[in-house]
């Protein structure tokens, strides 16, 4: 039941936060009309660029894998891949594409080890994304006001992991650890589990960074050709900055699936560049709507696919 009731407070909060930009900041019709008119060619490459994604984060994800003794074929890890984020986008968080991919590599012996791997990727793709928006603050000469929640998010993950692996203090770790809010105290313990896992295999976690950054920019490419498919003029230096912060954002779990908080945070950046809110709110939705549309692909998968072992 508790379950269930965050779910319903995710939609509530989801609803408030679509009503609140659609009333006050953004206009539906204009919207849609942006939508209507996206240029097909674009919108095709935008799918094909979504099913990369997904190899590249399959091939991320087979590599940390084999880290921990645990070795599947690029196509099984492919599929599973694409199941996950099938369950990840149309049913509810608690069933996490992390538990349902980790469920069909590791099954009942090795599943504790399978979702170390898949905590240390989202671990990788968070440092990627921080990287590649560092480099872009460093070379595109704008203010940047805005985006020191970076440097603030740096220290914060650097301050807990330090807490948690150096201090002496047990009870504060306890403390961390038991923190009710948003969950973030399994999160914690999640992460920390992962670092332990992964600690003394310093070249993997290098080659995962590796694997993180392209992945990255493969999805920073995919919104600049949403931008480009709906006409809408936006620097790429501006996407190599702003892409990173937005999908952190997006992750805090507090709306399904990101929805509302991840568009408020596309009106919020890119109005800073003259672009109507609007059409930022356009990129974000059609970021989201081709997203969903690539991940039925695991739906269809699913259906043929062996279930994994019950535990």
């Amino acid at each position: 039941m508790k379950k269930i009731g965050k779910e319903i407070l995710k939609i509530v909060i989801t609803v408030i936060l679509f009503y609140y930009l659609f009333k006050n900041k953004v206009p539906l019709s204009e919207v849609i009309q942006n939508i209507k008119n996206i240029n097909l060619l674009y919108f095709i490459t935008i799918i094909a660029f979504l099913l990369l994604y997904y190899f590249i984060f399959s091939l991320r994800w087979r590599f940390l894998l084999k880290a921990q003794k645990i070795d599947i074929s690029l196509l099984r890890s492919n599929l599973y891949i694409l199941v996950s984020f099938f369950f990840n986008n149309f049913l509810p968080s608690g069933l996490g594409m992390d538990f349902v991919r980790s469920a069909y590599a590791g099954g009942k012996e090795n599943f504790e080890k399978a979702l170390g791997a898949s905590i240390m990727e989202r671990i990788l793709g968070m440092t990627g994304m921080m990287l590649i928006g560092i480099i872009a603050i460093l070379s595109w000469k704008r203010d940047f006001a805005k985006l020191y929640i970076y440097f603030g998010l740096i220290l914060l993950i650097l301050f807990v992991y330090y807490l948690l692996t150096s201090l002496k203090l047990s009870w504060l770790k306890e403390k961390l650890l038991s923190i009710k809010f948003l969950n973030l105290g399994d999160s914690i313990r999640e992460f920390y589990r992962a670092f332990k896992i992964y600690k003394s295999k310093r070249k993997t976690i290098v080659a995962g960074i590796g694997y993180s950054i392209l992945i990255q920019l493969i999805v920073i490419l995919i919104n600049y050709f949403i931008a480009k498919g709906l006409s809408i003029p936006i620097p790429i230096f501006a996407l190599l900055a702003y892409i990173p912060i937005i999908t952190v954002i997006s992750l805090i779990p507090i709306t399904i699936n990101g929805l509302g908080i991840r568009e408020a945070a596309y009106v919020f950046f890119f109005s800073s560049l003259n672009i109507a809110e609007s059409e930022a709110f356009s990129i974000s939705l059609v970021f989201f709507l081709t997203s969903v549309i690539a991940s039925c692909a695991g739906g269809i998968v699913f259906l043929f696919l062996k279930k994994p072992e019950k535990r």
